[in-house]
């Protein structure tokens, strides 16, 4: 992500800046999903669209990405997939005092909870059908940031990531 204001590149998946004016800074994380909208509609019914109808031809009713979401090799296939994963797999990538792990959505959404630890630190992750979410939580219910994203763009930033296996 590049910041033309500022001439800042940001490095998306830390949150910060890590060249430009802006370098060192962190960005606030605001909740984000990845979801159906028929599940959408359900968590959220009030929820108001903006029209398809903007005066240009595009048809909005057909995704661009289709075909690159269908596949499971990155943009140029050279990243190595860790233990069980492909590239583009989504992960929800945890790190704990410099300690990655990453956790493959696939695996959450069957078992529905796992229990693991980092650093002597028990954390449990939950997932929900009915809203199609996520959520970390340590020992004592505190909630524990989490990134959920391609596994090959979170072994870029940290590639000696161990991914969870039961």
């Amino acid at each position: 992500m590049y910041d033309h204001q500022t001439e800042s590149l940001w490095l998306q998946v830390k949150r910060k800046a890590v060249a430009g004016l802006m370098t060192g800074t962190k960005l606030e994380k605001l909740a984000s999903t990845i979801t159906s909208w028929e599940k959408w509609r359900k968590r959220f019914p009030h929820t108001k669209v903006l029209s398809p109808n903007t005066g240009y031809t595009r048809d909005y009713s057909k995704d661009p990405y289709a075909d690159y979401y269908k596949t499971k090799k990155g943009f140029f296939s050279f990243l190595k997939p860790g233990p069980g994963a492909e590239e583009k797999e989504l992960i929800i990538g945890i790190e704990i005092s410099g300690i990655a792990k990453g956790y493959r959505l696939e695996m959450l959404r069957e078992k529905k909870e796992i229990r693991d630890e980092i650093l002597d630190k028990t954390i449990v992750l939950n997932y929900d059908d009915e809203t199609d979410s996520v959520q970390v939580k340590d020992q004592e219910g505190k909630v524990i940031d989490f990134t959920l994203t391609y596994w090959m763009v979170w072994d870029g930033v940290y590639p000696e990531t161990e991914v969870y296996d039961e």
